[in-house]
């Protein structure tokens, strides 16, 4: 696995730094076009990850799996669905929070333009976010040679948060994949040693740009990381001019990028600080939030407080030792190699964005921590690779393919079990909203109409309705929230949404017909000028 800097003094290298035969540089010479396993070996390798890591998310999470809260907040931006037809960038009525991108949004716009299917929609992503990950970790083909590259991608594909958020409406996995092509991009342009070609620097600029349109604040934390961490490329003779030249492109690529973020705060907020106040409106005190993230590393799927966020278990040290470990030993290899920075800067790109989120307020969830576990899965997998060949050395080499498959093969083991521990009440939960608004179409409603209560967003969506949330798990208001009052007055039907007996206290709802959804108790009361309900369908008290 040739580094960077180790192919200035490989026989036959390019001027560029670049070893013969390297994905993305020179070939030997008679050997111009001619394919051999030795070079392409790495790439298949990493496209089986990829296939493979297509097939877990349809086999182990499944493309009927309902929405979420915010996948139905990204998914209706440009539904065909939503209240009155397709609306784009209708974004106050399904709660979209001054914290979001429109990436999301935008990255399933051909699918739910058309179609209201989630099946459709789940496909699309898989295949979306397996071939991202062949694209994202290719990168690293063209920074180092080697079996290091797809090792790595087994190593963050078989995370079972990867896995779970791989075919979702969510940013934060393209965030992840996003900091690994372009942390790998710009080592691929500064590190070499010879000036950048015109593609490296269009495909750094791109990728600097498309970052903050799905999660602004990673992105920026993202950039800065990397970029600061190629400046010190600076202080060298032979990398100044190339790392100059990366670094002007990662320049241009986030003033594009964060330009139409300060432009959308201007247009929608008024101004920036009204933005970054209302983004952190939410969020409460700061604190250090270390053991919560430990205690997630097994699920659930978000939380805020230390018992919600469930026990430490001995499976997720293990799994935290374990990647330590590698990462560890991949700095090592790293640096006697000659190579340190392809495998250090991808180790500080990934801390930084883990200790912003180890010092978070609001809530946790393993999704927010994607960004650092694909960064730090580089030095892993070259970690990984150097203990098999330190094991190849010392014993036979089936010994080293057997202790290489038995790591392996116990992490996707521990992983499988967190995923299927975490799809089984989710799958559940989401059927529930599913089936309830099901129930609601049943018994009648009109249209305009508003959605209040509780998980509004998802049922809305599938409604077609705008939605107007309260706190789950809280009793209903006695009076309803601004809003709910200028839709009955516009002549919009209104459904108020809870579970149990959440509406004791809601007397502004109290002679509202209610009906009971599902046995699991969701209700709903629909304003009286909604279409009559079928006959034993009210619930009787």
């Amino acid at each position: 696995m040739q580094g960077v800097d180790q192919a200035r003094s490989a026989p036959g290298a390019r001027p560029g730094g670049e070893p013969p035969g390297a994905p993305g540089g020179g070939r030997a010479p008679g050997r111009k076009g001619r394919w051999t396993l030795r070079s392409s070996g790495p790439e298949i390798l990493l496209a089986a990850v990829a296939v493979c890591y297509a097939l877990a998310q349809i086999l182990l999470v499944t493309p009927g799996i309902g929405f979420g809260n915010d996948e139905a907040v990204y998914a209706n931006q440009f539904s065909a669905n939503g209240p009155g037809g397709l609306q784009p960038f209708r974004g106050w009525d399904m709660g979209y929070h001054s914290s979001r991108g429109w990436g999301t949004p935008i990255l399933v716009a051909p699918m739910v333009m058309f179609t209201d299917s989630i099946e459709a929609l789940r496909l699309y992503l898989t295949l979306v976010s397996s071939s991202l990950l062949f694209a994202a970790f290719r990168v690293w083909l063209s920074v180092r040679l080697g079996y290091a590259v797809p090792a790595a991608a087994a190593i963050f594909a078989g995370s079972w948060a990867t896995v779970f958020y791989g075919n979702a409406v969510m940013p934060n996995l393209y965030t992840a994949l996003g900091a690994v092509a372009l942390t790998g991009l710009i080592l691929r342009g500064a590190a070499s040693g010879a000036s950048p070609g015109r593609a490296t620097l269009v495909m750094v600029a791109v990728a600097t740009a498309v970052l903050p349109l799905f999660r602004p604040s990673d992105a920026l934390v993202i950039t800065c990381g990397a970029a600061g961490g190629t400046a010190v490329l600076l202080l060298s003779r032979r990398h100044r001019r190339p790392a100059f030249l990366t670094l002007t492109a990662v320049g241009a690529g986030a003033v594009v990028g964060y330009g139409m973020w300060v432009l959308e705060s201007l247009l929608r907020y008024g101004n920036i600080p009204l933005r970054l106040k209302e983004a952190t409106r939410m969020f409460g005190d700061p604190q250090w939030l270390v053991e919560h993230h430990v205690r997630v590393l097994d699920g659930p799927t978000v939380c805020t407080t230390l018992d919600g966020c469930g026990p430490v278990t001995p499976g997720g040290l293990v799994w935290l030792a374990g990647l330590a470990l590698l990462v560890g030993a991949g700095l090592l290899s790293g640096l006697r190699r000659g190579h340190g920075s392809v495998v250090v800067i991808p180790v500080v790109v990934g801390a930084c964005i883990a200790a912003a989120y180890l010092y978070y307020p609001g809530q946790i969830a393993p999704r927010y921590m994607l960004p650092a576990y694909g960064l730090w899965a580089i030095a892993a997998g070259e970690g990984l690779r150097f203990l098999i060949g330190t094991l190849r050395r010392r014993t036979r080499a089936v010994y080293a393919v057997a202790c290489c498959s038995l790591v392996l093969g116990g992490y996707l083991h521990l992983q499988s079990g967190y995923l299927t521990a975490n799809v089984g009440p989710q799958t559940a939960g989401r059927a529930g909203m599913r089936l309830a608004a099901e129930r609601i179409k049943e018994i009648g409603y009109g249209r305009p109409c508003l959605v209040y209560g509780w998980n509004t967003t998802q049922v809305s969506y599938y409604l077609g309705c705008e939605a107007l949330p309260e706190w789950n798990d809280r009793p209903l208001p006695a009076v309803p929230r601004d809003g709910v009052e200028e839709k009955l007055a516009e002549g919009a039907t209104v459904i108020l949404l809870y579970r149990g007996d959440a509406d004791r206290n809601a007397s502004y709802f109290a002679f509202w017909p209610e009906y009971r959804l599902t046995r699991s108790n969701w209700y709903a009361r629909i304003s009286p000028g909604g279409l009559t309900p079928p006959p034993g369908t009210r619930r009787t008290h």
